[in-house]
């Protein structure tokens, strides 16, 4: 309860930074960037994960791998794309004080910072696909999910550490700020998509339709609805291999229908807003 009341406070600093920064750049004259639908955007993307973390959600989850499932969808497939396509970094900086933007900028982001040279090989696709496909399917697999269900600190690091993959891999996919490589645009969006397509329909397929239980650990726990244990892991099969499946399909067509249209300025830190 420590850990989600300090994850909340975070959660709340990040979005009155981003609510601020929306309302300063709007004000500059940043209208197309500072829409009142990107407003919205990250309003769900705070939604979702609040929901997953404190909701009545998080109280079944460890009754019910359905609920689980549920959560895991929230945070990975709902809160981390809706975040990256708010476009968060630019509304975070512009909510800091100037000082702090200012070194803000200079160490993490600009081109010439050590920090970023360092990072910047560890957040290629070719880092970031296999680390996102690597730590669902790891999480998934009976012996780790059961330990983390009865080990709490292993249970914090299970949705610490599918959360951080899902950041990047959004972060990667929607090509959001900051772009410190030519990954995010053309067709390779689309391959990391269809990529991740695949994996989840024979993730979520298989928990639908295989023909006995394999979390030893809800096999004696009490499922709401009076579920049995092959039901309940038959419908967090169907919540992952369905939504989840619609959410890849429409980034799909939202990656294609963006490859169709002209490539749009950066609206970055550096070229739009030189005086920060």
């Amino acid at each position: 309860m420590v850990i989600h009341a300090l994850l909340l406070v975070l959660w709340g600093a990040l979005a009155f930074l981003y609510a601020r920064g929306w309302w300063r750049l709007r004000r500059r004259g940043a209208r197309r960037l500072a829409h009142p639908w990107r407003l919205l955007v990250a309003a769900l993307a705070w939604t979702a994960f609040v929901l997953a973390v404190v909701s009545p959600i998080a109280k079944y989850e460890a009754r019910s791998f359905f609920v689980h499932m549920i959560q895991h969808e929230l945070l990975i497939e709902v809160a981390a794309p809706l975040v990256w396509l708010a476009l968060p970094v630019p509304f975070w900086l512009w909510g800091m004080p100037r000082g702090l933007r200012r070194w803000w900028i200079r160490t993490f982001l600009a081109p010439q910072s050590a920090w970023r040279r360092r990072a910047q090989p560890w957040t290629a696709p070719k880092v970031i696909v296999p680390l996102y496909l690597g730590v669902v399917t790891a999480w998934h697999l009976p012996p780790l999910f059961d330990a983390a269900l009865r080990v709490p600190g292993l249970h914090f690091l299970e949705h610490a550490s599918l959360w951080m993959a899902a950041w990047l891999y959004w972060w990667l996919v929607m090509a959001a700020p900051p772009r410190w490589h030519g990954y995010g645009r053309g067709q390779l969006p689309l391959v990391y998509v269809i990529i991740a397509y695949l994996h989840n329909e024979v993730l979520g397929v298989g928990l639908t339709l295989i023909r006995e239980p394999l979390y030893g650990f809800y096999a004696y726990a009490q499922p709401p609805w009076n579920l049995s244990p092959l039901a309940d892991q038959a419908l967090g099969g169907a919540v992952m291999w369905i939504p989840g499946e619609f959410i890849y399909a429409t980034t799909l067509i939202g990656l294609l229908m963006r490859l169709l249209e002209e490539e749009e300025p950066y609206h970055g830190i550096f070229e739009t807003y030189p005086s920060a």
